[in-house]
């Protein structure tokens, strides 16, 4: 049976969802719905900014405040107890902020007319 999270890896299937959702709702509510169709550079920091709290506490919960970001194989030697999808919950901030930095860019190059 494969499982999709072990341990609090829950967080990181929560932190994209309940950031894109609260930021749009306020986003809608303030500024009108109309604002987050034209502007998609919203999402983008959206998903930087669950990356940030995921990459936070993925690693307090899995002890690895100590480890370089880039050091992969140390992150991925020992068994963390809070996963997702195999890999250790902080590992998947990487994605999370590069898929917000190029919905960002990919906005402002829109913008631009290019």
């Amino acid at each position: 049976m494969v499982f999709v999270w072990t341990g609090r890896g829950y967080w990181g299937v929560l932190f994209p969802i309940l950031f894109l959702s609260v930021i749009g709702m306020a986003v809608s509510f303030g500024l009108g719905e109309a604002t987050l169709d034209n502007n998609s550079w919203i999402y983008g920091v959206a998903l930087l900014g669950a990356a940030i709290a995921n990459w936070a506490y993925g690693r307090r919960w899995n002890g690895t405040e100590g480890l370089r970001p880039w050091d992969f194989k140390s992150l991925m030697r020992r068994a963390r107890p809070h996963r997702v999808f195999v890999w250790p919950m902080e590992l998947w901030s990487i994605p999370l902020a590069l898929f917000g930095v190029w919905l960002i860019v990919d906005y402002a190059l829109w913008a631009s007319g290019r």
